[in-house]
């Protein structure tokens, strides 16, 4: 049995907390090398190593075009930090680059037991046609140096956290959105969009309405409303072993209050260990790679659309 053998470029919080562990912790995987700016591994220096397969990007969202093709034309699997693109233009050419390796945007909660559970209930019928999405995603940071606060670094409400119920909504009707409109508030000193509202129409009458801000109390929920029940993700994105559980609830039939829902149980396990471990498989050909990249450009396309429906 072989291993998978991963580089990080760049030093972020997210990987030190969340990859690198996860990296070291999975099955058929061992982390290598962590490139930073000014440690004594530079990212060049990391794509030259041939004891390097793959490599996580957590750098600032402006970044992770360009290191993504710098990855993909040294040979190595990729797996990106989201939002992995600015603008649709500049994702298009890394669609046909190196089609042999894996390119994946690190959207951990696909692997998630409790989002594959809620795509599960909601495609059989559970809550019988879904008609209403709602997300909300929340918190609060007015560091100016910190990079979600940054512009030219891609910062940002839309872009770091938006992107989760527009995601999610996406995987779990297996749909894309058709049109959009959003109300966006920005920042004057920083730049940033620090407030958006916007409302998406999926095929089939469905719409997703959300909000997302770096500047309110830290706040995540997903609600999936149909004509016979709802279902609630109490913590959507960010559940962790031993920190927080994982919450389904469903709320079947049409009576009122809180009282008839029912706790569904989900395995409350690392969604990033998930994830890493499901390249490896991939990577080292025990199952086939079922994202394909055409998936990144549609995400990609539907934050687009929030941004340029703007009233």
């Amino acid at each position: 049995m072989g291993e998978v053998r991963w580089g990080v470029i760049g030093n972020a919080k997210i990987g030190r907390d969340r990859l690198q562990p996860a990296i070291e912790a999975s099955d058929n995987g061992r982390l290598v090398a962590v490139a930073s700016r000014s440690g004594p591994v530079t990212y060049d220096a990391l794509l030259e190593r041939d004891d390097i397969d793959a490599v996580y990007i957590p750098l600032p969202n402006h970044l992770h075009v360009e290191w993504s093709r710098r990855a993909l034309e040294a040979g190595k699997h990729v797996l990106c930090e989201k939002s992995i693109t600015l603008s649709l233009a500049e994702l298009e050419p890394l669609m046909d680059l190196r089609p042999d390796l894996i390119l994946s945007e690190a959207f951990m909660v696909r692997f998630n037991p409790q989002w594959v559970k809620a795509r599960e209930l909601v495609q059989t019928g559970a809550i019988g046609e879904v008609r209403a999405i709602n997300g909300q995603f929340s918190f609060y940071n007015v560091d100016p140096g910190n990079v979600r606060n940054q512009p030219n670094m891609g910062g940002g409400a839309i872009l770091d956290i938006g992107c989760y119920p527009i995601f999610t909504t996406r995987f779990v009707l297996d749909a894309e959105p058709t049109k959009a409109a959003s109300l966006i508030v920005e920042q004057p000193d920083f730049g940033t969009d620090i407030l958006c509202s916007a409302i998406m129409d999926f095929p089939g009458d469905r719409h997703l309405n959300f909000t997302c801000s770096t500047q309110a109390q830290l706040h995540q929920r997903m609600v999936f409303q149909g004509t016979e029940g709802r279902l609630e993700l109490k913590v959507p994105f960010n559940p962790y072993p031993g920190l927080q559980d994982p919450e389904i609830v469903l709320y079947p039939g049409a009576a009122l209050g809180d009282a008839h829902g029912e706790r569904i149980e989900v395995e409350n396990l690392d969604q990033y260990r998930l994830q890493v471990e499901s390249m490896n498989r991939a990577i080292l050909g025990e199952e086939a790679w079922s994202i394909p990249r055409s998936d990144i450009m549609a995400q990609a396309r539907a934050v687009e659309m929030v941004f340029n429906s703007r009233i």
